[in-house]
């Protein structure tokens, strides 16, 4: 993809829909457009990320163009302090003059190739105002939050030592007052080991308090923890370059303050950003093991020694490598024409997948997603897809050894066809079509686990058509057959007879009875009389 030339601060509004001036009357300054540009902004992302079926370019098309205007605003060189200013038909005539370096920083943004997930973009949405602040401490005054309510057992230690200073004062300038001693003493011994403040010129991280208007309530980067929000914006926590960058991206949506901070300052905070155990929510490190951040390391350790005592006792965690059957890097990637692989680089072309659990047999990558970069490479070789959550487009959930049991759950809620990579290398390979891959026997979430994983192989195999499901003790009935099963008998009902009248029932007494003259002579003045057919009337007559 190659970034549109000549691009202008005029188009860059129009890439957000806005192409008018009279949208910004209502608004009193330039903080008010901007947020009025994020509005539009944050609307047509989320309609056109690619995980909703969107058109990729015009999601970074519009993407770059919010971060030029984000730019102008951060700078404050919008133009005559509106951007309505670069609407009116004199700015549109000389935009290519006004304009002439927006062209360079257009296309700086809009090489960045990160996508972060809808989930991002969606829980973006709900902020006004970014949610954190992060920057050096320009004075040695703050104090940290978490540190104030963890630092307990600190201040009984600082005490303590301070009396014993004071004592010792007090005893050395016998002439002065015991009192001015005593405070000096004590104040001088806090000022050293209070750990709480946040030092002059350290990175701190504080939130915005919607009470107060401000920043607040701020924290140590070491006692900070990187809120999901933040988590879902990381397209690879793995590479620094590419943190740095979607960190920056977030500039005025979730954080503020990183991009005016130097390049050593914002790599610190990069390394703490994608560091899991600062992870919120990560269940590996224990909430409150630290009392501040000298006591960081202690606390990583503290949690390494309890997990490595669970497993001496036979936990159920299991580590990467504990699964037997599993040769680490067995499977080699298959590429079109190679390996045994189809030719056709489009046979994936359309289908989207979603991955979940370890490759071992794969190979490559973290602890965590062991395999899973080299099988997202092998599938967009062949024309698929792979995205990090399931949506409308999802075709596939691919499983691999110990996979996260919602996914299971979350696939067959939408009808999400779950495959293993013996499947996949067979679809490669040309042993199997996708017609043929729906009649396979459905593969449940016990397969996956532990030494139950058939794992892959480049070698040829054999695959047999879909036995039917036996019948497990207890199992739980489909919806369909629940309600079958609900619906009462339902009884036959009588056809209903049509109502005769009186005459039609009354030639019926006819027959078995001898007719009177005298009737004959009163049937005219009969009440249903007039209402029957001429041939009802002959018959009674002729009886």
């Amino acid at each position: 993809w190659i970034a549109m030339t000549n691009k202008t601060l005029t188009s860059c509004l129009g890439d957000l829909d806005i192409t008018d001036g009279t949208v910004f009357d209502a608004c009193a300054n330039t903080d008010e457009e901007f947020k009025l540009i994020k509005k539009n902004w944050r609307k047509k992302v989320l309609a056109e990320h690619p995980d909703k079926g969107g058109d990729p370019d015009k999601f970074r098309t519009t993407n770059a163009s919010f971060e030029v205007l984000r730019d102008l605003y951060q700078q404050s060189k919008v133009k005559d302090g509106t951007y309505s200013s670069y609407l009116s038909e004199s700015a549109k005539a000389e935009a290519a003059e006004s304009d002439i370096d927006i062209d360079e920083l257009f296309t700086k943004y809009s090489k960045n190739t990160n996508v972060p997930s809808w989930d991002f973009y969606e829980e973006a949405a709900e902020e006004d105002v970014p949610g954190y602040k992060v920057e050096t401490a320009r004075s040695g005054r703050a104090k940290c939050s978490v540190c104030k309510k963890n630092s307990g057992k600190v201040a009984i230690a600082d005490s303590a030592a301070a009396e014993a200073s004071t004592a010792i004062v007090a005893t050395s300038t016998a002439s002065r007052s015991s009192s001015r001693a005593k405070k000096s003493a004590s104040s001088a011994v806090a000022k050293q080991n209070d750990t709480t403040v946040i030092g002059l010129g350290e990175v701190r991280v504080g939130s915005f308090d919607k009470m107060a208007g401000s920043y607040g309530r701020w924290h140590h980067l070491e006692c900070w923890r990187v809120p999901k929000k933040v988590q879902n914006g990381l397209t690879d926590p793995s590479d620094e370059e590419s943190c740095l960058r979607d960190l920056l991206s977030m500039e005025e949506v979730l954080l503020t303050g990183l991009a005016a901070m130097d390049e050593e300052d914002q790599m610190t905070f990069v390394r703490h950003v994608i560091n899991s155990d600062h992870w919120a929510g990560n269940r590996k490190r224990k909430a409150g093991a630290a009392s501040g951040p000298s006591k960081a390391k202690s606390a990583k350790v503290a949690s390494k020694s309890e997990s490595a005592s669970k497993a001496a006792k036979g936990g159920k965690k299991k580590s990467a490598g504990s699964t037997a059957n599993v040769v680490p890097g067995s499977y080699s990637i298959l590429a079109p024409g190679l390996g045994g692989a189809v030719e056709d680089e489009k046979i994936l072309k359309g289908k989207t997948f979603v991955l979940t659990g370890i490759f071992l047999e794969v190979g490559g990558g973290d602890e965590n997603s062991i395999g899973v970069e080299n099988l997202k490479s092998m599938i967009e070789s062949f024309g698929g897809k792979v995205t990090t959550r399931f949506s409308k487009n999802t075709s596939f959930l691919l499983a691999g050894n110990n996979p996260v049991a919602k996914r299971f759950t979350d696939a067959r809620a939408k009808s999400i066809e779950i495959i293993n990579l013996v499947r996949l290398n067979g679809l490669l390979k040309g042993q199997l079509t996708f017609d043929r891959l729906g009649k396979l026997e459905a593969l449940d979430s016990e397969e996956f686990m532990g030494d139950a994983y058939q794992p892959a192989t480049n070698a040829s195999v054999a695959f047999g058509d879909a036995k039917p499901a036996a019948a497990k003790k207890g199992a739980k009935k489909p919806a369909a057959a629940k309600k079958e099963a609900k619906k009462p008998p339902q009884r036959r009902r009588r056809p209903k007879s049509r109502p005769q009248s009186m005459l039609m029932r009354s030639h019926h007494w006819n027959q078995t009875m001898t007719p009177n003259p005298l009737l004959l002579l009163l049937l005219p003045l009969a009440k249903h009389w007039w209402h029957m057919p001429i041939r009802a009337r002959a018959l009674v007559v002729l009886q």
